[in-house]
């Protein structure tokens, strides 16, 4: 069995404004994440984490921040590319760890 470790990371400034989402849930909270698309922390250290355990590159080689289709994307919708990326080079997804620090 042939199996693929990857680890992923990201960092959103915080500011008054935007809407907080983490893990696909907006969070209720004076301050959210300033980002090109919603700017979810979590669900974009997921992807990369994915990405990169095939070596296929990062989240902005996939979802650049110069594109305008990604424009407040909902980062579900990146990790569902994601997963399919992985599904289309034969691998599946058994496994994800994730921790964040919040201040």
């Amino acid at each position: 069995m042939s199996f693929r470790i990857g680890s992923g990371i990201d960092f959103h400034q915080l500011a008054p404004g935007p809407s907080l989402w983490i893990g696909g849930v907006q969070i209720p909270h004076h301050k959210g994440a300033v980002g090109h698309s919603d700017a979810d922390v979590l669900l974009h250290a997921i992807c990369d984490a994915l990405l990169g355990a095939l070596a296929l590159g990062d989240i902005g080689k996939h979802f650049p921040n110069t594109d305008p289709a990604y424009k407040g994307v909902d980062s579900k919708l990146l990790l569902s590319k994601c997963v399919d990326l992985i599904h289309a080079k034969g691998y599946h997804v058994v496994n994800v760890d994730a921790t964040l620090c919040l201040e």
